[in-house]
């Protein structure tokens, strides 16, 4: 409420909102997904690649069973072991603290430099940092996810 709407005395007061759902701290909508994302998967892990033997491919999420549409063979991904799994999921979210971290660093730069008025820094900051980041930085960052991917465990699935 507004101060307007408080120096009037004809409109009755509105009802106190619950406790820190005020002033824009409800409860959030859910947030929008954007492409295939689905709910989950930042932190929930990589979906797995399950190919049929009648050679249909489907990619299914840790603990779930797919039905191949073709055949009708049942998929269970619960036959990979938790740890396994878990392994695959903490490697990929290592992985994805280096690129955030590198735009929170440019990000605070170029608010540091906006703020003590260096806003030619800032121009020159983003094309050194883009640079830096797709020509040195990225090809190394990729190389060692590969490696690190390639020894993981791998699995053969049976259906049920």
């Amino acid at each position: 409420m507004g101060r307007r709407a408080r120096s009037r005395p004809d409109r009755p007061a509105a009802p106190r909102e619950a406790a820190g759902a005020r002033r824009g701290r409800g409860r959030r909508p859910p947030r929008e997904r954007l492409g295939r994302e689905s709910p989950g998967s930042v932190f929930g892990g990589p979906p797995i690649a399950v190919t049929c033997e009648c050679g249909e491919k489907h990619d299914v999420r840790y603990g779930d069973v797919w039905t191949c549409e073709r055949c009708g063979r049942r998929w269970d991904t619960n036959q990979i072991p938790p740890e396994d799994y878990d392994a695959i999921r903490r490697t990929q979210l290592r992985f994805r603290v280096l690129p955030v971290v590198l735009g929170v660093l440019v990000l605070a730069l170029a608010i540091f430099f906006s703020l003590t008025g260096n806003v030619f820094n800032v121009f020159l900051l983003l094309p050194v940092a883009l640079l830096g980041w797709f020509v040195f930085l990225r090809p190394v960052h990729r190389r060692r996810y590969r490696q690190a991917i390639a020894d993981l465990p791998r699995w053969e699935l049976h259906p049920e």
